[in-house]
């Protein structure tokens, strides 16, 4: 990575901790001289996109572990598998059962609008986590998924330098229809066309499943012998690229995303030579103290904070 784009990565998450450090001292302890009797009433929700990742797990710790902290009633719900309907009756249920506040992270941010928007008009406080809607709401924290894409592209030519290689092919393995995913792609394309060198292949889309991504680019790799590069832009497409290499047995450069446990596996055998690793446990811990806070009136600060990243290097690298 460019010493510049890591020195603006450590800015911008450095100066997100200091306005946290400023809202939590003017909130959180305030909040926390409440006793635990007058907030256990409040019931507050986590819904996410499904339970299929470990990446909501993380999530889900962030805010159970701050919902103790303070008292209140948390729950986290999502459905099985990714699909925008079901996250919608889900949403429906939690606001039916006497929600005071969600955290949503939105599958589709424009279908997911409207249940948003009348579940604010019940009085339910909405939080933003990982990926917002449309409709607005109090606030959100999320990574800045264009600027992980690019973060992602540049990790990419790093190792091609490193290994010597300056031509062929990079192919991506991504999610039809998710926001999050098409900002990091964008921003990915944009770095690798911008050095001019490496050929993008057509993005091969998949629901998000593993198996599914390893079956897609394993088929990148059989069809492109002098592949040298694999981008997943997610847990699942991750974890499938990984596994594709890890099969293939070769020294292609594979990027991706999340610190899962499958995730460390792949990147410390070297199959993946890096991720980068977003802040689900922070989104969250702060987005459970931001839906408390509303809820008391209090002062929520910025209606965006960036959550940040990190890029996770596998030590196993072999250079050609």
């Amino acid at each position: 990575m460019k010493p510049k784009r890591m020195i603006i990565n450590v800015l911008v998450i450095t100066l997100a901790f200091l306005i946290f450090t400023i809202w939590y001292q003017n909130n959180i302890v305030k909040m926390e001289q409440t006793t635990a009797s007058s907030l256990k009433h409040y019931k507050v929700y986590l819904i996410t996109t499904d339970k299929q990742y470990q990446y909501w797990e993380f999530l889900n710790k962030g805010a159970s572990d701050m919902a103790a902290a303070l008292g209140v009633t948390y729950f986290w719900d999502a459905p099985t598998e990714r699909n925008t309907d079901k996250q919608i009756a889900v949403i429906n249920k939690a606001v039916d059962s006497g929600a005071d506040a969600l955290l949503v992270a939105a599958d589709d941010p424009k279908f997911i609008s409207g249940v948003i928007e009348d579940a604010k008009a019940r009085g339910v406080k909405v939080i933003y986590v990982d990926s917002p809607a449309n409709e607005e709401a109090i606030i959100t924290l999320a990574t800045d998924n264009y600027e992980a894409g690019t973060v992602a592209g540049q990790t990419m030519l790093s190792y091609l330098d490193k290994m010597g290689v300056n031509s062929g092919p990079i192919g991506i393995v991504s999610i039809r229809n998710k926001h999050n995913s098409e900002l990091r792609e964008l921003g990915f394309r944009n770095i690798i066309n911008a050095d001019g060198r490496f050929t993008i292949l057509d993005t091969v889309y998949t629901n998000g499943d593993p198996y599914v991504a390893q079956g897609q680019a394993e088929r990148l790799i059989n069809n492109n012998k002098d592949l040298v590069g694999l981008y997943g832009t997610n847990e699942g497409t991750s974890q499938g690229v990984g596994s594709a290499i890890k099969a293939s047995n070769t020294n292609i450069v594979g990027i991706g995303y999340d610190k899962t446990d499958k995730m460390t596996e792949l990147l410390k055998g070297g199959d993946l030579k890096a991720i980068i690793n977003q802040n689900p446990y922070t989104m969250g811990y702060l987005g459970m103290a931001q839906a408390v806070a509303a809820l008391l009136g209090k002062d929520t600060g910025p209606p965006y904070i960036n959550t940040g990243i990190a890029v996770i290097e596998s030590k196993n690298v072999l250079v050609q």
